[in-house]
């Protein structure tokens, strides 16, 4: 089976995330997507991050969520309805060193899962400070990348290096820093609800709200 994985702090998870996952699923680049909840993203500051299990158990119950409405949509083959039963919340960087490095992360997969075969899912910002990474350039002679353009990021082929294969998928004008903030403001369940399933609202909002962690 190719599983992509699409690696992220997850903090906390939204509808854009899982969109793309199904979007790789629906043009056939791989048959499942285990989201990766990362401990810790050595590009990115900690302070905001809330706990890794927090993290998680709000990813297994949006996911748990869409499957609902999306059986109930009863939708034709490799639509939402299918593609939401082979999207999986995963805590397998828990057990790793810290910080979590991509390519030990893909090794390690490798090691547990040798039936598998592995992609990589990553955004158009990461693929513009690929270089940046620990062991790129093994990370792009083994493994295929898929990567979802953002706005305003610029998809370069590396000279030497496979090209990645770029994901169709909808553009998505909130992050889950806009999420935070607009949770520390105290935002309405509606607007809410236009990026978070319904079953994790009142759950961010103890977990990120006012008097909790910053945006």
């Amino acid at each position: 089976m190719n599983i992509g994985i699409f690696g992220g702090s997850f903090n906390p998870i939204h509808y854009g995330h899982i969109a793309l996952a199904e979007a790789a699923l629906r043009e056939g680049f791989v048959d499942e997507v285990w989201l990766l909840i990362s401990p810790h993203n050595p590009l990115k500051p900690s302070a905001s991050l809330a706990d890794e299990t927090e993290r998680l158990r709000l990813a297994k119950m949006a996911l748990e969520q869409h499957r609902r409405d999306a059986d109930a949509h009863q939708l034709p083959t490799w639509s939402e309805a299918k593609a939401a039963h082979h999207i999986v919340a995963s805590d397998f960087e828990f057990s790793l060193e810290r910080p979590s490095f991509t390519w030990q992360t893909l090794q390690a997969l490798q090691t547990h899962f040798p039936q598998h075969r592995f992609s990589l899912i990553i955004g158009g910002d990461n693929w513009e400070c690929f270089d940046r990474w620990r062991n790129w350039k093994d990370i792009l002679l083994t493994t295929p990348i898929i990567v979802y353009p953002r706005q305003d990021s610029i998809l370069t082929r590396r000279e030497g290096f496979p090209a990645p294969r770029v994901l169709d998928a909808p553009l998505f004008p909130f992050s889950s820093t806009d999420i935070r903030r607009a949770l520390q403001a105290n935002a309405s369940d509606q607007q809410l609800a236009e990026w978070l399933p319904a079953d994790i609202i009142n759950s961010c909002r103890r977990l990120y709200g006012q008097n909790t962690i910053e945006g």
